[in-house]
């Protein structure tokens, strides 16, 4: 038998991706988004295992065995593998979140059985030298150095981030705190390796010039002969929501740009597909030149010089809706924060008009569509979604869903989620402001 049952096998002319999906006798689903515009693929393997699995003595390890699993197996000597997807023509990386960590590889097409066979041997045969453990240890601290220790920014994100999802993964840093990163061991990463990392736990994505057809028997060949693994299930604890709006304030002396910020906790689109659907509208109607938040507080009143909205809907659990803005010279922080939530406040009992909502559709199925030129874009989004626990008919009718939400929907979110929620508020100061912004409090 070459595999369980094929799904979303018709393409339909209302799917995003036109995308077909089968699960191979081991368990490892498979995805194929056909893209038969130039004679490439991406290839993308994910695994259902990030930060949010890591334990309390090992924060870091995901991100770690990230870096790892480029350091060689029996076939393939430390540090060939991406000089390899080169010599092929291709691009090579991952990435690591709390969610899922991902692999891929963008390379011509008849080079996808060669990519599946180096991708299986690392899922089941990672074996670094020590050397490389020591040294990759050094280059992910020194990762965090320059991304996160010298971005007062990403800083002032974590410090939030801590408050808001106390008790949860989603507090932790994803390449957790220098302290946490100097204790990582190869046994931590070994441990992290055999309990996540199996073909059961894993997506495959490929997109690109290539049919189910074509895909599917090389998959089982190659991906089908590993075994199955136990996994375990995973397990997240619940959130308790916030007592009150904190402040958090924080100032250094590299600061250039002071900026206001506030994040809530608002349901994920796999917790809650319907309201996330009026959350990505609330997101898009606040955010940028045209959102209302702009036209208010920078065009009409002057005390912001940009300001913005987003929504991170790609979550296991709790997503998290953000609002950003920079004051104009002489504006202190509480003026700013003050008219951020007055003007939400207002939207919050006129509403938006369905024309505006109207417009707000067709702008993000304009992007849709945009995002089909691209050949790596569809394996993204449909891994983001598949391995943050929804289905790839949640993904194939995104749009669909989309044109039915209502004035009244982004109504509600706003009230229900970003107003009556308690969120947390982040000051990015300059350090010789400090004193006269608590002072302000």
């Amino acid at each position: 038998m070459l595999c369980a049952a094929l799904t979303s096998g018709a393409y339909a002319s209302d799917k995003v991706y036109n995308a077909q999906t089968a699960t191979l006798d081991n368990g490892m689903q498979v995805v194929v988004v056909p893209i038969h515009r130039t004679p490439a693929i991406t290839h993308m393997v994910w695994y259902r295992a990030g930060a949010g699995e890591e334990t309390a003595e090992a924060k870091g390890v995901a991100h770690f065995l990230e870096h790892l699993m480029f350091k060689g197996t029996p076939k393939i000597p430390s540090g060939e593998f991406s000089e390899i997807i080169q010599q092929m023509g291709g691009n090579d990386n991952a990435f690591t979140s709390w969610d899922y960590t991902a692999y891929f590889q963008t390379v011509p097409k008849d080079k996808l059985a060669d990519v599946m066979r180096m991708e299986s041997e690392r899922m089941n045969h990672m074996m670094p030298p020590f050397k490389e453990i020591v040294s990759e240890k050094e280059v992910v601290i020194e990762e965090r150095r320059q991304n996160v220790e010298s971005a007062p920014g990403a800083q002032l994100g974590e410090k939030m981030r801590a408050i808001l999802f106390k008790g949860h993964p989603y507090a932790n840093p994803i390449l957790g705190t220098m302290d946490q990163m100097q204790k990582l061991k190869w046994v931590d990463g070994l441990a992290f390796y055999k309990k996540w990392y199996a073909p059961n736990n894993a997506i495959l994505v490929i997109s690109g010039d290539v049919t189910m057809d074509e895909v599917l028997p090389l998959a089982q060949a190659i991906y089908g002969a590993l075994p199955r693994e136990d996994v375990p299930v995973r397990a997240r604890p619940v959130m308790a929501g916030l007592e009150s709006r904190p402040v958090v304030k924080y100032a250094r002396a590299d600061v250039k740009q002071p900026m206001w910020e506030y994040m809530v906790r608002v349901p994920s689109a796999h917790q809650n597909p319907a309201d996330s659907l009026a959350l990505d509208v609330l997101a898009d109607l606040l955010a940028g030149a045209t959102g209302n938040l702009y036209q208010e507080l920078v065009v009409k009143e002057k005390i912001a010089t940009s300001i913005n909205a987003g929504y991170d809907s790609t979550a296991l659990d709790d997503g998290s809706f953000m609002v950003y803005a920079v004051p104009a010279d002489g504006v202190s922080m509480d003026k700013l924060g003050h008219e951020v939530m007055r003007v939400l406040n207002d939207l919050g009992k006129t509403g938006f008009t369905p024309a505006e909502v109207e417009n707000s559709i067709q702008r993000q199925k304009d992007e849709a569509v945009y995002a089909l030129d691209s050949l790596a874009g569809p394996a993204m989004s449909i891994g983001y979604a598949l391995a943050s626990g929804e289905n790839l008919d949640d993904v194939e009718t995104w749009l669909a869903r989309l044109e039915s939400v209502t004035a009244d929907q982004v109504k509600t979110v706003l009230g229900t989620y970003v107003l009556k929620r308690n969120g947390v508020t982040g000051w990015l100061l300059p350090e010789e402001k400090k004193a006269g912004a608590e002072n302000a409090q």
